[in-house]
């Protein structure tokens, strides 16, 4: 699938840096995030080299979950 048609779709696939810098935030909060369960996360590969990947779609719906209501 064209990488047009992921970013349509919202599902672009983004790195642990790229998720960061889409949510503005340290790698540090990234982590705590994901390892509570509150963003979902892909890993790929196994053991000690592997790396997280997150979906675009579902950080823009966790943000809007945690949209302050005033």
């Amino acid at each position: 699938m064209a990488p047009e048609v992921h970013e349509q779709q919202g599902d672009e696939i983004l790195t642990s840096r790229e998720a960061q810098e889409f949510l503005k935030i340290g790698r540090t909060k990234l982590w705590e995030l994901t390892k509570n369960n509150e963003l979902p996360a892909y890993r790929v590969g196994t053991g000690r080299t592997s790396s997280l990947r997150y979906k675009k779609s579902e950080l823009l719906a966790w943000l809007e979950r945690n949209r302050v209501r005033a």
